[in-house]
């Protein structure tokens, strides 16, 4: 019998060539669930062994990444034939996103949101290059597809970088790459990839520059008509400083960005780690760089319809689970195991057992027929004052060793019938051993013990009470 999936998808988040992204829910006990991102690599592309081989690298290099700028990746599950990973949901949009709700309202992203964006870019970028194995030596990991797409901007005003399906390490990229291999988007790839040379971490360098200089000025830096058109530009042309556009920055950022832009590696910044430090020392001499919260309501502001439409959108889908019939959680079992793992968090103090019920109930039948062969002495005691005194006991002797009817004065079980209910006139007998032998009055008509109302001063006979629920919580 195959287990059910563990992560079940909720919502579709965005669909590219190779993959869909969902939202999903991580199901446990007890209708535990977390909301997750789900990838899902189209069905046609998993046919080919080598991108398998790919998706489970992407996994298992992006599940050594442990950083706030950077999205994790929690685990990898195998559905039927297909393989997905699961990410942190980072409830948001994509830079590309913002950037493009900006220009529909004729505006560009504020400059301090940009650049707050990009030093988040950077720290997640330098985690990624500084990766090590666990020997503690540097892996050489090159993320490869930098692009506003694979930032993601949560409504926490933290961005991160996510999407490893073409990162690679420097020792599994040995042998030149050509035209017919590249793997990322053409307009944010490095001039020397283009040509062939192996990447390495100033290829990610240069594509984030492109990033930063599109996100100011709210245009696509090297972008053609064609593919052709893209790549001859990145080789060959020169970006314009981004001051022309965006006039309230002036040439602050120029600089930088023209040296992140560079066509020759060896000019180029070394390390994301280095244009960080250039960015942020010039934005906050310019008084240019916002907090985590300007950032958090500039993405509410773009995508906060959309995100409200996406979570009505879960929830219904949660809902519709949790009452299907198939997705109900089975119930707990009270076996012992079962019983000691749910007390342990959720203690509940035992309930105490309740007091049998046929032994009250017996003990009170036992005191209606004493009370009745009390009364049926007294009669037979006020008959023989009638009668002429003969050689007997007295009135007072007779009804002496009869003690009131009380709890302590009982009978022991063991002198009574405690399954047979003794008659009227048996205990009558046995309580006045001395009355003298004549003809009892004739006892007054009465139903059986069970049915005779008991005093008022006592309480009634119950029948044997209902036992109680199970409790759910207990052994």
């Amino acid at each position: 019998m195959t287990n059910a999936p563990r992560y079940e998808p909720l919502a579709k988040i965005a669909s590219g060539g190779m993959a869909t992204v969902f939202v999903g829910a991580l199901k446990g006990p007890l209708g535990f669930q977390q909301l997750v991102a789900i990838k899902r690599p189209h069905e046609h592309l998993l046919e080919d062994a080598s991108f398998r081989e790919a998706l489970v690298a992407e996994a298992r290099l992006a599940s050594r990444i442990h950083h706030a700028n950077v999205v994790d990746v929690r685990d990898i599950e195998i559905v039927g034939g297909s393989i997905q990973l699961v990410m942190d949901y980072v409830e948001g949009a994509a830079l590309g996103q913002l950037i493009a709700a900006a220009g529909r309202k004729g505006k560009r992203l504020p400059p301090g949101v940009v650049l707050r964006i990009a030093l988040d870019a950077c720290a997640g970028l330098s985690a990624v290059h500084d990766l090590t194995d666990e020997d503690g030596r540097p892996l050489g990991l090159v993320h490869r597809d930098v692009s506003p797409q694979n930032i993601l901007v949560g409504l926490d005003g933290v961005a991160r970088i996510t999407d490893f399906g073409v990162a690679t390490a420097e020792e599994m990229s040995r042998t030149p790459t050509t035209q017919g291999t590249l793997k990322g988007k053409l307009g944010y790839m490095a001039p020397e990839y283009i040509r062939g040379r192996r990447p390495d971490r100033r290829a990610d360098v240069f594509a984030l520059g492109v990033v930063i200089w599109e996100a100011l000025s709210g245009r696509r830096l090297f972008k053609g008509t064609n593919e052709g058109e893209t790549m001859d530009r990145v080789l060959h042309e020169a970006a314009p400083p981004v001051g022309e556009d965006v006039i309230e920055i002036g040439g602050a950022l120029d600089a930088i960005l023209a040296r992140a832009l560079e066509k020759d590696p060896d000019v180029r910044f070394g390390s994301a780690e280095e244009l960080q430090a250039a960015l942020e020392e010039t934005a906050r001499r310019a008084g240019l760089v916002a907090t985590h919260a300007e950032v958090a309501r500039e993405v509410r502001e773009a995508v906060g319809e959309l995100l409200e439409r996406r979570r009505k959108e879960v929830r219904a889908r949660q809902e519709s689970t949790e009452n299907s019939p198939a997705s109900v959680s089975r119930p707990i079992s009270n076996d012992a195991r079962t019983a000691e793992a749910t007390t342990r968090r959720v203690p509940e103090p035992a309930l105490p057992a309740p007091e049998p019920a046929p032994r009250r109930a017996r003990a009170w039948l036992l005191a209606i027929p004493i009370a009745i062969a009390l009364a049926a002495a007294f009669g037979a005691g006020a008959l023989f004052t009638m009668a002429p005194r003969a050689a007997g006991p007295s009135l007072a002797e007779t009804i002496a060793p009869a003690p009131p009817p009380s709890p302590e004065n009982l009978p022991a079980p063991r002198q009574t019938a405690p399954v047979a209910e003794p008659s009227v006139t048996a205990t009558a007998s046995t309580a006045a051993p001395a009355a003298p032998a004549q003809d009892p009055p004739p006892a007054p008509r009465a139903s059986s013990p069970r049915k005779t109302p008991a005093p008022s001063a006592t309480p009634a006979v119950r029948a044997r009470p209902r036992p109680p629920p199970p409790n759910p919580y207990g052994p």
